[in-house]
């Protein structure tokens, strides 16, 4: 039975719920957001659930995820915007100096600081709640003594609704084409028990720039570090070639072996270096892509047909003399038109027509997508996580009766006291008994 929520009765003067329903459903979500705070009935109309179904029915999106940043500013902020450009909405996340990682097609976004301390928060935008991963790690790698997290990237698993993480890690300093590997994986919905949980490494090393990874219906492709192949060699008794990708299940937590590039790409002349820069994992339509910004070429884009067979087609191939050297495709529309982000620009291609509508994203130097709704009440991890004290995140905190901290805020307010002790030329001393004990 359709659950019925009371806004005012037809006596009242306004319109009877049900036409009122059907008009605010047209509305955008800003609008909506808005009109929130008219009152408590208003409030409880705009974040029942059935209504929420309805809009985001009606109103299939995607948003488009930035994070602004000022060269003369700590910090950025995340911008949700329509395909016109227009901003639906602002969130100002509590990590300093926070940069956007790649998010595809979920209604969560991730951010992170590039310090010496990686820090990961995830957000619900539509609520505004912050999860704080855990950055210490797994107990099954506790005994390793380097340990360097390289790439990360994080996913739902379909049959569950389950949000997970991954991370795999180096524990050598060098480059060695054999260096080994660690992989540790965390979901999310645990709150506070989520905890990283050691896992096999992958059967080839992966790489750790940005943009070559991506998960599509729970399985996380990342791009082989094919760097270190100088020559063909093996990993766990695969052949590795560039272009290659190695895969693993979220839902099993294990790796599905290696996946190679297209044909072209493997075989092409370019060298390692100038490959390995150019190419990216993107989700389109539904499909593994390959981007190949081939530089004073063009933007090929792969798709990935078959797995097992390692068939790719290539669907597009979009000219890099329009402004779209360092352009990176987001989605493809119902109509055919693909978005792309471009530096300070979001584009709307027309790939029959070979035509582009630009809008400007001011200082937006990371993009994502956004398929949830912003008009939506339900948590995703804070039904049993707890909440810092200090910044307000949600994770796996350090308790110390009255306080709950965070990992960030905990080492945040020692290093305060070693300044302070420092200041009051106390921390000489406190150094002295700490050496002699």
């Amino acid at each position: 039975m359709q659950r019925k929520v009371r806004v005012a009765a037809s006596s009242d003067g306004v319109l009877p719920e049900d036409m009122l329903r059907h008009i605010l459903v047209r509305l955008p979500a800003k609008a909506l957001c808005l009109f929130r705070s008219v009152s408590r009935s208003w409030r409880s109309l705009l974040s029942d659930p059935l209504f929420v179904a309805a809009h985001k029915s009606r109103h299939p999106g995607p948003l488009i995820v930035t994070c602004t940043s000022d060269l003369f500013q700590r910090g950025g902020t995340i911008e949700i915007l329509d395909l016109a450009g227009h901003v639906v909405k602002r969130i100002a996340p509590i990590m300093k100096d926070a940069r956007l990682e790649r998010t595809r097609h979920l209604d969560l976004i991730c951010v992170s600081r590039n310090e010496h301390r990686p820090t990961r928060h995830v957000i619900n935008p539509a609520t505004g709640d912050t999860f704080a991963l855990p950055g210490r790690r797994a107990k099954e790698h506790a005994h390793v003594e380097h340990f360097f997290p390289v790439s990360f990237d994080f996913g739902q698993v379909g049959s569950t609704g389950e949000y997970k993480a991954i991370r795999c890690v180096s524990i050598d300093y060098s480059d060695s084409e054999s260096s080994p590997m660690l992989c540790e994986v965390i979901t999310l919905n645990d709150g506070r028990h989520a905890r990283w949980r050691g896992k096999q490494g992958p059967p080839a090393p992966v790489t750790s720039y940005g943009n070559k990874s991506v998960v599509i219906n729970g399985v996380v492709y990342f791009l082989v570090d094919f760097l270190k192949l100088n020559k063909l060699i093996k990993f766990s008794g695969d052949h590795v070639k560039p272009g290659s990708m190695v895969l693993f299940n979220l839902e099993t937590e294990e790796w599905m072996g290696i996946v190679q590039g297209p044909l072209p790409v493997r075989t092409g002349s370019c060298s390692y270096f100038s490959l390995h820069m150019e190419l990216s994992l993107l989700c389109l339509d539904g499909f593994l892509v390959m981007a190949h910004n081939c530089e004073d070429c063009s933007l090929d884009l792969w798709f990935l047909m078959d797995t097992e067979k390692s068939l790719w087609n290539k669907r597009y191939s979009i000219d890099d003399q329009n402004g779209n050297l360092f352009v990176q495709p987001l989605e493809i529309l119902s109509d055919g038109r693909m978005v792309l982000s471009a530096p300070g620009l979001l584009r709307l291609y027309d790939p029959i027509a070979e035509t582009y509508i630009d809008f400007e994203m001011r200082n937006s130097t990371f993009v994502g997508t956004y398929t949830g709704s912003l008009l939506s009440s339900e948590s995703t991890f804070t039904s049993e996580a707890e909440r810092c004290t200090i910044c307000g995140c949600y994770g796996t905190l350090e308790t110390s009766e009255p306080y709950a901290l965070c990992e960030d805020c905990t080492l945040d307010q020692t290093l305060l006291v070693l300044q302070r002790l420092k200041d009051r030329g106390e921390l000489g001393t406190l150094s002295g008994m700490t050496s002699c004990q």
